[in-house]
C-alpha cells in the first residue's frame, strides 16, 4: 500500500529537536540513541551509479582521496591526522563503498566490511574522532544510504557479530535522522539527510510507519531547494548535478520498494534535468558558476539518462537567474541573477553578470572555477569577482564574501534582466547594484548575439563611482592561445582546432595577464584579457565585440 505524504508537524518536530539540543548540551545524547537493532533490509536499495574501480584499488592500498586531498591511512580514514572538514565528511559518509564494490574481489569486500564494522565499534565506544562531523544530518544520511545500498555485499560471508554490529549502528543512525532531518543542514545538506531517512523508511520494516512523514519532509525540502524553473537554490551547476543524481537514485528506491513515486520527487526531477542540460557547454561539461567544476561528461550523461526527462535546455532560467544564448556553434552562458539567500549561499561566488563562451566543443571565455579542496588556499580567491569574466569596481567584490565562513555577508547584489529575440538574434540586458553601498554605483551589461553565431557584441557600463578604477576580465581557457595586437585595442584568440576569434574593445585599455583555471579542480596556468579604466563624472562605458575570424584561403 502506498504511503500518503504527511506534512511535517512543526510543533512535534520542534519538540524533538529541542530535546536533541538539550541532550547534546548535557553530553548524554549518544546514550539516547540506544534502542532496537535495525532488522535486515526488506528492500534491496538500488545502486544505479557505479563507483570508480581505480579509487577502490587505492583504498585497498591504504590511500584515501577525498575533497581534493590524498592521505595514506593504513587503518581507516576517519582517524586521519590533519584532514579538513570536507575530507572528514566524505570519509564518514561512506559513499566510497561503491568504489570498493566497483573494484570487486574478496579483498575489496573484506576491506569494506572491516571498515564498516570498525566505524560502528569506534562510535559505540565513544572514540570516534570528529563525531560532530560524523553525525551531521547530511553525513549520516549519506552513510545510511551507502550502507543500505551495499548491505547484501557487506554481509555476504560475514560473521554474525559483524552483521549485528552493522544493524545495531544502523538503528542508532536512523533514530538520529528521525530527530534532526529537516532541522539541520544548509545548502544541499538538508536534502541529503532527508533522502537518507526516506531510504531507511523504504528499506527497513520497523521504520515503514514513518514513511509518510519522511515523504512529507522530502516534499517540503524540495519545495524550497528546487526553484520553479528547475534550478537548485544554491545556483551551482555542480550541486545541480549532485542533487539530480541523488533524486533519480531515490526514485529508483521507491520503484524497488514497489511504492508510487511521490509527485514532488517526480516534479523535481522533471524540472532539474533540463536545467542541468542548460548548464552544459559544447564539450559536455558544466559551466563554472558558484563553486562548480567541469565534471565528467559521461557521469552527466548517465544521470540525465536515468532521470529520463526529455525536456530541452531552456533559453533562460528566470528564477535561478541565468541566461543561455545559442546561435550557430556559439554558446554564451551568463549569470544574470542575485546571489542565493542565506541558507543556500555556501557555494555562492561574487560573480554577478559573469559570462562563459564556448564555440562548438571548445571553451573560449571561462570563469576560474573551484578548487577540489573546499577549505584550501583557493577557497576565498575563487569566490572573488576578479575570478570571473565580469566587471569589477575598485578591486571590490560585487557581493560581500566572508573569509571566515563559506557564506556571503549582508551586502548582496540585487539584479534585473531583460531578454529579447528576433530573427534568431538575441539581446540580453542585465544590471546589478552590488556597488551601491560604498560607491553609489550601478553596473550594467548588454549582450547581442547575431543569428549566425559568429558575432557577439557586449557593452559594460558603470553609473556613479566617479574617479574609481574598474576592470573587465575575460578569463581564457588554458587551451586557448592569445596574442595582443600592437594597438592594444584587439586580441586574437586561437583554439586547438585552429578556429580564430578576435576580441576588440573601445572605452578602456586592453592588456594581457596571467590567470588560473580550476575547472578540473587543480590550478592550471592560463591567461586573461583585462580592460581597465577609471570612471568619469558621467560614468563609464566600454563596448567590445568577439567575432570569428574568416579562414584564410
Amino acid at each position: 500500500m502506498d504511503e500518503d505524504p504527511r506534512p511535517p508537524n512543526a510543533f512535534w518536530s520542534g519538540l524533538k529537536y529541542g530535546a536533541v539540543r538539550l541532550a547534546r548540551g548535557a553530553g548524554v545524547y549518544s546514550a539516547t540513541l540506544a534502542g532496537r537493532r535495525a532488522p535486515p533490509p526488506a528492500v534491496a536499495l538500488p545502486t544505479p551509479f557505479a563507483g570508480d574501480p581505480e579509487r577502490g584499488r587505492q583504498i585497498l592500498e591504504g590511500a584515501f582521496s577525498f575533497a581534493g586531498e590524498r592521505i595514506a591511512q593504513a587503518r581507516n580514514p576517519w582517524t586521519a591526522v590533519g584532514a579538513g572538514p570536507g575530507w572528514l565528511a566524505q570519509a564518514n559518509g561512506f559513499a566510497w563503498l561503491g568504489d570498493l564494490a566497483a573494484h570487486g574481489g574478496a579483498a575489496a569486500q573484506a576491506r569494506a566490511r572491516g571498515l564498516v564494522v570498525d566505524w560502528a565499534a569506534a562510535d559505540a565506544a565513544g572514540s570516534l574522532a570528529e563525531s560532530e562531523i560524523a553525525w551531521r544530518a547530511d553525513v549520516t544520511g549519506r552513510r545510511v544510504w551507502s550502507w543500505l545500498a551495499r548491505y547484501g555485499w557487506l554481509v555476504e560471508g560475514a560473521a554474525e557479530t559483524e552483521r549485528d554490529a552493522l544493524l545495531d549502528s544502523l538503528g542508532r543512525q536512523v533514530r538520529h535522522l528521525s530527530r534532526v532531518v529537516g532541522r539541520e543542514g544548509v545548502d544541499e545538506e538538508r536534502l541529503t539527510g532527508v533522502a537518507g531517512f526516506v531510504a531507511a523508511c523504504l528499506c527497513l520494516p520497523n521504520w515503514a510507519g514513518a514513511r509518510g512523514e519522511a515523504v512529507g519532509l522530502l516534499a517540503e525540502e524540495l519545495s524550497r531547494a528546487v526553484l520553479p524553473d528547475g534550478c537548485h537554490a544554491t545556483r551551482s551547476p555542480r550541486v545541480q548535478l549532485q542533487v539530480l543524481e541523488d533524486l533519480t537514485a531515490l526514485r529508483e528506491a521507491f520503484r524497488a520498494a514497489q511504492q508510487e513515486t511521490p509527485a514532488a520527487l517526480q516534479s523535481a526531477i522533471d524540472r532539474m534535468a533540463p536545467m542541468l542540460r542548460f548548464f552544459r557547454h559544447g564539450d559536455g561539461g558544466l559551466a563554472l558558476f558558484n563553486d562548480s567544476r567541469e565534471g565528467d561528461p559521461a557521469e552527466i550523461d548517465s544521470v540525465l539518462a536515468l532521470a529520463d526527462a526529455r525536456g530541452r535546455p531552456p533559453r533562460r532560467a528566470p528564477h535561478g537567474g541565468f541566461e543561455r544564448l545559442v546561435a550557430g556553434r556559439l554558446t554564451v552562458l551568463m549569470d544574470a541573477g542575485a546571489p542565493p539567500p542565506a541558507g543556500y549561499d555556501g557555494h555562492a561566488h561574487a560573480g554577478v553578470l559573469s559570462l562563459e563562451i564556448s564555440a562548438g566543443a571548445e571553451r573560449l571565455v571561462v570563469n576560474c572555477g573551484a578548487a577540489t579542496r573546499p577549505d584550501g588556499d583557493w577557497s576565498s580567491a575563487q569566490r572573488a569577482t576578479a575570478a570571473h569574466s565580469t566587471l569589477g569596481l575598485a578591486d571590490t567584490n560585487s557581493s560581500e564574501v566572508l573569509t571566515q565562513a563559506r557564506r556571503l555577508g549582508k551586502r548582496r547584489a540585487r539584479t534585473e534582466c531583460d531578454r529579447r529575440e528576433a530573427d534568431d538574434s538575441i539581446w540580453v540586458e542585465a544590471g546589478h547594484d552590488g556597488y551601491w553601498t560604498g560607491f553609489g554605483a550601478s553596473v550594467r551589461r548588454r549582450l547581442f548575439l547575431a543569428a549566425a553565431g559568429d558575432d557577439l557584441r557586449g557593452e559594460d557600463s558603470v553609473d556613479g563611482a566617479d574617479g574609481q578604477p574598474f576592470t573587465i576580465r575575460f578569463h581564457l581557457h588554458p587551451k586557448v592561445q592569445v596574442s595582443l595586437l600592437h594597438t592594444h585595442t584587439a586580441a586574437l584568440l586561437r583554439t586547438p582546432s585552429g578556429q580564430g576569434w578576435r576580441l576588440r574593445a573601445v572605452g578602456a585599455d586592453m592588456a594581457l595577464t596571467d590567470s588560473v583555471y580550476l575547472g578540473r579542480g587543480e590550478g592550471k596556468r592560463t591567461q586573461q584579457i583585462i580592460l581597465t579604466g577609471v570612471v568619469g563624472p558621467e560614468g563609464a562605458q566600454v563596448k567590445w565585440a568577439l567575432q570569428r575570424e574568416a579562414k584564410k584561403g
